[in-house]
């Protein structure tokens, strides 16, 4: 497979073009020279015209070297691309309806959550700022998928991206689950990968929620906070991702609670009347034959509820994160290199 390629005089003149051309998501990129994109293929041991994976809907194949100048120039270096490599699978199942939350007025990011020993190993942030700036690995990962998706499936926007408000995902949203803090085992064991593996969950994202609590170390107290925060997102939800920070960790560690028990507690905690929903106007009019009683959770069961360990050791936070219409969350595991390639 041929990758295009441009001369330039200089690197100023390199971005300025990238800017003209509007291959940027508004900020300067690296310039993906063909160096930087070798050395990204051959730390994976790929070929540039490997297909990473095909969208269903458009029937878009994503080729490894097309992939790999969207990581060059998100910036990243080639120990991160093993990570973007399973995303882009991961959105490619038809499960997740890239093509969708690609085009939806809702505004949606594509969030890399990363579990798994790789994480650690590539510097990535699950603590402090898990969800913000600082750190290359979570900037670069994510901003990778989001100028794949811009400049190769060709979702710009104003033009097939129509959100109506957009976030600050839609440059980079991107974090590794606090494995170093967690009594659990990681979420990829938890999605049924061998102990000890790495995964990437991709979730087609609105932006997160903030929650404070504060004096409640009983896990049914500040978790049904939670629940009742979810209540204002509605029925129908597709799936809802609650990352529980270190402080409140250790009061789940200390109560024994599980993270499928966390889960079932929500989902219970959000059950109400389909004509209670009606009337707080959060679904579609209830048909005069439908029975106003049944009862309706936020999603359609604890299995739509992921929960994570993240973020800082201090304060009494925790964030929800829902999904997209119809989407569901793919995970694929991490192909870790035994060796790798050139550095650049």
């Amino acid at each position: 497979m041929q990758i295009e390629q441009w001369q330039f005089d200089n690197w100023e003149g390199a971005l300025e073009h990238y800017f003209r051309e509007g291959l940027t998501d508004g900020l300067p990129v690296v310039p993906p020279t063909p160096e930087r994109v070798q050395a990204l293929l051959d730390y994976c041991g790929l070929a540039p015209e490997d297909i990473l994976g095909t969208e269903g809907i458009r029937h878009k194949r994503f080729p490894a070297g097309k992939v790999a100048v969207s990581a060059v120039m998100a910036g990243c270096l080639p120990e991160h691309f093993p990570v973007v490599v399973a995303a882009v699978s991961a959105v490619c199942d038809r499960a997740y309806n890239f093509h969708a939350s690609s085009t939806s007025t809702n505004g949606i990011a594509n969030l890399v959550l990363v579990s798994g020993p790789y994480a650690s190993r590539i510097g990535m942030n699950h603590g402090v700022n898990a969800f913000g700036n600082g750190t290359r690995a979570n900037a670069a990962i994510g901003r990778s998928i989001n100028l794949l998706k811009a400049n190769f499936y060709g979702s710009v926007s104003q033009e097939m991206d129509k959100s109506t408000y957009g976030h600050s995902g839609k440059y980079s949203f991107c974090f590794a689950e606090d494995s170093e803090t967690s009594p659990w085992p990681s979420l990829a064991e938890s999605k049924g990968f061998r102990p000890g593996a790495s995964a990437v969950t991709m979730v087609a994202a609105n932006a997160p929620l903030q929650l404070e609590t504060h004096g409640d170390r009983d896990p049914e107290g500040f978790l049904t906070a939670a629940a009742h925060a979810m209540l204002g997102f509605g029925p129908r939800l597709s799936e809802v991702v609650l990352t529980i920070s270190q402080e409140l960790m250790a009061y789940v560690a200390a109560s024994g609670w599980s993270r499928s028990q966390v889960a079932e507690f929500l989902h219970e905690k959000t059950l109400r009347p389909a004509g209670e929903w009606d009337e707080w106007r959060r679904m579609d009019k209830l048909p005069p034959d439908a029975d106003r009683e049944e009862l309706m959770g936020c999603v359609a069961g604890p299995e739509r509820i992921t929960v994570v360990p993240a973020g800082g050791d201090a304060g009494e936070f925790m964030a929800l994160i829902t999904s997209w219409g119809s989407s569901r969350s793919v995970t694929r595991e991490i192909t870790v290199p035994t060796g790798g390639g050139s550095q650049v």
